[in-house]
């Protein structure tokens, strides 16, 4: 999920951990080139992974909805399966 800057997507990292919707979150820097406007635009952007349990899947995109910075943010839901160790960890901090 792209963010317009490292600021708002510790902002928006920092609750989600802090409120217990995230287990960990892996951002990064990226060049983004898409059309906006009918227009062709290139930015600096930081991207977000949010690592979390089906049971707060709706939960954390209800959130980013409501408080990412973009009008149109774009929220990617990938399912996955993670070994048990990971897995039990996860469930101790979002349970």
């Amino acid at each position: 999920m792209p963010f317009p800057s490292e600021k708002s997507v510790k902002e928006i990292s920092n609750q989600l951990l802090e409120d217990k919707l995230a287990v960990c979150v892996q951002s990064h820097a990226v060049d983004s080139k898409y059309i906006w406007n009918n227009k062709i635009s290139q930015t600096k952007e930081w991207v977000a992974i949010f690592k979390t349990n089906i049971k707060n899947k709706k939960s954390l995109a209800r959130f980013i909805k409501k408080n990412h910075p973009y009008d149109v943010p774009c929220i990617i839901k990938l399912e996955a399966n993670v070994n048990k160790k990971y897995a039990a960890w996860m469930d101790s901090i979002l349970n």
